[in-house]
């Protein structure tokens, strides 16, 4: 089992999952949380999406708590006043190298909203 909830702007540790979230363009910075049922460390790669454009993609390990907080940025290009689309989509790794790319998919979350203010 793999989700997330929402993302967040402020700090990491400020949970506070969104799946809509109005920001103004300074704000560059996202947090999110993968939930996960992991017993064991497995390594996975994020993708995140705005706007059907790849922002980022994170190579990071599962752990045995259940949750892992990451954050990604948003380019200063799609930063622009308006509603952006905002999906992650995990993947198993076709191995445990460190530039290993995406295999399986293995979740895609629903399509978030970012709005943009001036």
């Amino acid at each position: 089992m793999i989700s997330i909830d929402g993302f967040w702007t402020t700090k990491a540790g400020d949970y506070d999952p969104q799946t809509t979230l109005k920001t103004t363009v300074s704000d560059n910075r996202f947090f999110y949380r993968i939930n996960h049922d992991a017993s064991a460390r497995q390594k996975v790669i994020t993708e995140i999406l705005v706007d059907s454009k790849q922002v980022s993609l994170v190579h990071d390990w599962l752990s045995s708590d259940g949750k892992e907080t990451l954050f990604f940025d948003v380019p200063s290009e799609l930063r622009k006043p308006g509603i952006h689309t905002l999906v992650f989509r995990i993947f198993a790794p076709v191995s445990s190298d460190a530039d290993a790319k995406q295999g399986e998919k293995l979740y895609e979350s629903q399509t978030f909203t970012l709005e943009y203010t001036a």
